[in-house]
C-alpha cells in the first residue's frame, strides 16, 4: 500500500532523532519513539512498542559498526548476554499481551522519570576498568543480566539499553563507551526477535516500522561519532528534562485510562 509524502518525511524524521539518540547514548531509542507515536499519532501502546523493536534493530545495526571501528565492543560478554537476552524477549513478548494498555503507560511513564533522575544525577567516570576475566560467576552474571534486558525490551518496547548500560557499568566494571556498544550489539537480536514474536498477535507494524528503521540508521551513524567527541553534559541534562515533561504526559494520559487507536500503516 502505497504511503503519502508527509507520512513517509514524518516517520523518516522520527527515526533519525531516535536513531541520533541510540548511537550517541547505547540506547534504543524506543524511549523517543514510544511516547510520540502514543501521543502524537494516537498508536496504541502495544502496537507502538512493538513497532518500535523493528526500529530498535535496524539502528541498532549502525550504531554498532560505528562503535565497533573504534574498538568499543566486549564481543564475548555480548555472546552471553545476548543468550540471555534472547530468552527474557521471547518470555517479555508473551507477558506483554497479557498485560493492559494502562498499566504499560504507567510503567512506561515510571521507566522515564528513572532515566531522566538516573541522567541528571548519575556521571559515569571517564576512565575505564578492566574488563573482568570469563569466570563462571561472570558468566552466570552476563546471562542474567541479559534475561533482565530482554524481559525489560520486549515488556516496554525499548532496546534494553538503559537497564544494560548500568549494570555493565557498575557491576562489570565497563567504561560508558564500551557498556554503550556492547548494548547496541545485543539489542538487535532481542528487539528484532520480540518484535517477530508480537506480530504473530497483529502487534508489529513492519511498514511503519522500518521507515522509521530506515531514518533511525541514518541518525545512529551520526549519534555514535558524536558519542567520541562530545561529553554532553549539557545535553544529557536537556534531554533528562525532555524524559520527564514526556513521562508526566504518559502517567498522566495513564491516569485519565485514554485508549488510542492504531494508526494507518
Amino acid at each position: 500500500m502505497s504511503i503519502s509524502g508527509s507520512r513517509l518525511g514524518r516517520d523518516l524524521a522520527l527515526g533519525v532523532a531516535a536513531g541520533l539518540i541510540s548511537g550517541f547514548f547505547g540506547v534504543g531509542g524506543g524511549i523517543i519513539v514510544v511516547p510520540i507515536l502514543v501521543i502524537a499519532l494516537h498508536v496504541a501502546q502495544k502496537r507502538a512498542q512493538a513497532t518500535s523493536l523493528v526500529m530498535i534493530s535496524c539502528g541498532g545495526i549502525a550504531g554498532v559498526i560505528s562503535y565497533a571501528i573504534a574498538s568499543s565492543i566486549a564481543w564475548v560478554p555480548a555472546l552471553f548476554i545476548v543468550i540471555g537476552s534472547l530468552s527474557g524477549a521471547w518470555i517479555g513478548a508473551h507477558i506483554v499481551q497479557k498485560l493492559p494498555d494502562r498499566g504499560l503507560q504507567l510503567a512506561f511513564g515510571v521507566l522515564l522519570t528513572l532515566i531522566a533522575l538516573r541522567m541528571l544525577f548519575f556521571s559515569p567516570a571517564a576512565s575505564a576498568g578492566e574488563v573482568p576475566a570469563l569466570t563462571a560467576l561472570v558468566i552466570i552474571g552476563y546471562l542474567i543480566s541479559g534475561l533482565a534486558m530482554g524481559v525489560f525490551s520486549a515488556i516496554l518496547g525499548v532496546g534494553g539499553g538503559i537497564l544494560l548500560i548500568p549494570i555493565l557499568i557498575f557491576f562489570f566494571g565497563f567504561s560508558q563507551l564500551l557498556a554503550s556498544g556492547t548494548s547496541l550489539l545485543v539489542m538487535i537480536p532481542t528487539a528484532l526477535l520480540g518484535a517477530t514474536r508480537l506480530s504473530r498477535a497483529g502487534l508489529t507494524n513492519w511498514p511503519m516500522g522500518l521507515r522509521l528503521g530506515a531514518g533511525a540508521i541514518c541518525g545512529a551513524f551520526a549519534g555514535a561519532l558524536l558519542a567520541f567527541r562530545v561529553s554532553g553534559p549539557v545535553l544529557q541534562i536537556g534531554f533528562a528534562l525532555l524524559l520527564i515533561a514526556v513521562s508526566a504526559q504518559m502517567i498522566w494520559r495513564s491516569a485519565r485510562h485514554e485508549a488510542p487507536v492504531d494508526a494507518p500503516s
